[in-house]
């Protein structure tokens, strides 16, 4: 069983945004992570690393194929792309946020408020 730092099994990158070492930088580089995935598969989505303090957490970015399945498109260090990251399915995050999340999620930390969102 691997040790998990402070972040929790669940936790999204909105959930630990406090925690982010540079919130604004952290999550405009995961967009850029995920803009290759959404554009070559239509969606993207982001797990976080959970085993560490959430400073500046590894995350990976995964997508939904034809039959619905979570695919692995790359796994970074929280800065870049880390080519030989082994990726441990307990390591990560059970829950994803979408790349719509994550603008959202950007745009509030840059103070934009949203338009034309329903609840």
């Amino acid at each position: 069983m691997v040790k998990t730092g402070e972040i929790a099994s669940d936790a999204t990158l909105a959930d630990i945004r406090d925690r982010l070492a540079k919130p604004e930088d952290h999550v405009a580089t995961v967009l850029l992570t995920m803009q290759p995935c959404r554009k070559a598969h239509g969606n993207a989505y982001v797990r976080i690393g959970i085993t560490g303090t959430g400073k500046v957490p590894y995350h990976k970015v995964v997508f939904l194929d034809a039959d619905g399945a979570e695919q692995l498109f790359g796994s970074f260090d929280g800065r870049n792309m880390d080519a030989g990251n082994k990726v441990h399915e307990d390591t990560w995050s059970t829950r994803t946020m979408s790349f719509a999340e994550v603008q959202a999620l950007l745009g509030e930390i840059r103070g934009i408020k949203p338009t034309g969102l329903t609840v």
